[in-house]
């Protein structure tokens, strides 16, 4: 699967599509619909899918829609291939952090390790939240540009409270399991490698 410099972004997503098809949201249509993915995102997550050969393409069904199944070799990158994006720790993304927890239980069946993944991402956000503090001198600032500034910051600081609040709020309301084909990768304990 394609990566951005950050390895992350398009890996997380390129699973988390190639697991609605799995589970039968298997067209762009659907995946817009359905799972609230946007098509700009989702037609270049199928291309790379396509070309890697994790899914191929069905027939065209009503309204020249084409449906996408997951091929052997997608079904073996399904499998296992949360744990790395797992073991990576929370990216800070609040969608991708999200799509990793629920691929986590996807594979695992333990929603336990995908709430620890989202509370770690939480106490990010909380350790960013204290560290949204203006810098520099403030009392020589031109008080236009100091103004900016400090709002600016404290507009940072509650969108960060509020990020944490949320994604603890999901980790807390994660499913047990989800319905649909759980792929089992055993995994020996809760933790993980520190990050």
């Amino acid at each position: 699967m394609s990566e951005t410099p950050d390895k992350r972004r398009r890996t997380d997503l390129d699973l988390y599509v190639l697991a609605l098809i799995d589970g039968g949201v298997s067209t762009p249509y659907e995946l817009q619909k359905l799972a609230g993915l946007s098509q700009g995102a989702t037609i270049p997550a199928l291309q790379r899918l396509l070309k890697a050969r994790l899914v191929r393409q069905g027939k065209r069904g009503a309204r020249g829609r084409i449906d996408y199944k997951v091929t052997a070799a997608g079904r073996k990158t399904l499998k296992a291939g949360w744990l790395p994006l797992l073991d990576a720790g929370p990216s800070g993304d609040i969608d991708a952090d999200l799509r990793v927890a629920l691929l986590t239980i996807w594979g695992s069946g333990d929603s336990r390790l995908a709430a620890e993944f989202l509370r770690e991402s939480a106490d990010r956000k909380k350790t960013l939240q204290a560290n949204a503090e203006p810098t520099g001198d403030q009392g020589t600032v031109p008080p236009l540009a100091r103004w900016y500034v400090e709002m600016r910051a404290g507009a940072a600081k509650a969108l960060l409270t509020a990020e944490c609040s949320v994604i603890r709020a999901m980790a807390d309301s994660l499913p047990r399991k989800l319905a649909g084909k759980a792929r089992r990768s055993r995994r020996p304990t809760l933790g993980r490698k520190a990050s």
